[in-house]
């Protein structure tokens, strides 16, 4: 193998090596809070989500383009490429979707009661199941195009409008089509950055305006590290690295619009970062989320009073 496929397989199986044991810790986490304790919040539900998708980036993306790298070919026939590149186009947008989501549940949890959107406070909890399905139903319509244009695949020397995605290709049938498609997906990736950009603004404001009106109030002990100040930051950090990653990505697509034979190399950049969020993004719930954090601790001393003596036991 040559240097950059060496060094593609090397990042993938980090990106893999990270990823998949990060977002199944957080997903199994979750599953058993829900299942047992029932104490789900709605923004534990849409954490949740986001971490199953990034599991299904990785699985559909990630494992594919490491195993290929390493000159293993043995199941990439069309109708196998046609389902892999659907089902991570359609994660990947559901990731955005995500992000998206969780955003706009804090900025209206934190909204203050005379805001418009304090009606939507109560109706939260009732909100998510639904927008789940909305979201998963417009990024399926959306990627579509995943299982109609991609095949496996084969020599693309003389062909034109075909995005080489090293293990499978996505061939489109004239230019109409190409930049169509193209252009539909990048509106739709703005339309949820950009409002990603205006709900994270807004959170901090109302933080930043909460924390002057109360800051002759509460001790500077407190003052320091608030519990909605905490919140505020995950979700920003989340958006932060949302822009960040995909930005290369969206700026890349930009790119690609513009010439009729993409470099595979340049489809390599895209599929990196996309998967990159994934793999990131359960460092940042585990580091930052108290209920991972609580169920992560293995090790607890219980102490068993006696007659005489106090035995600590260690589980």
């Amino acid at each position: 193998m040559d240097l950059p496929t060496i060094l593609k397989a090397a990042s993938n199986l980090l990106l893999i090596a990270v990823g998949i044991p990060g977002n199944l810790i957080v997903l199994l986490v979750f599953g058993h809070i829900g299942c047992v304790e029932r104490k789900l919040l709605p923004a534990d539900n849409i954490v949740f989500m986001m971490t199953f998708v990034h599991l299904l980036i990785i699985f559909n993306q990630g494992i594919p383009e490491t195993l290929f790298s390493l000159n293993y070919r043995g199941f990439y026939s069309s109708s196998i490429c046609k389902f892999l590149i659907f089902i991570y186009r359609t994660s990947r947008a559901m990731s955005m979707s995500m992000t998206f989501l969780l955003s706009a549940y804090q900025s209206i949890l934190i909204a203050p009661a005379t805001s418009r959107f304090s009606c939507l406070k109560p109706k939260l909890p009732t909100l998510i199941l639904p927008s789940f399905v909305f979201l998963w139903l417009l990024d399926g319509a959306t990627t579509i195009q995943g299982i109609v244009y991609t095949s496996q695949i084969r020599n693309i020397t003389g062909l034109k409008f075909t995005l080489n995605l090293t293990y499978c290709i996505v061939e489109y049938p004239n230019e109409a089509s190409y930049v169509g498609t193209g252009t539909m997906v990048l509106f739709r990736d703005l339309f949820f950055v950009f409002f990603m950009v205006v709900t994270s603004v807004y959170i901090l404001f109302v933080l930043y305006r909460h924390r002057q009106q109360v800051k002759g109030i509460r001790s500077s002990e407190q003052n320091q590290n608030p519990p909605e100040m905490r919140a505020a930051k995950i979700v920003v950090t989340f958006v932060i690295l949302f822009v960040v990653f995909f930005g290369v990505d969206n700026i890349t697509w930009v790119y690609s619009l513009t010439q009729h034979k993409v470099p595979v190399d340049l489809n390599n950049v895209r599929v990196f970062f996309s998967s990159l969020y994934a793999s990131v993004s359960p460092i940042v719930v585990i580091a930052s989320n108290k209920k991972v954090n609580s169920k992560l601790q293995c090790t607890k001393t219980v102490k068993i009073p006696q007659s005489k003596t106090t035995t600590v036991y260690t589980v």
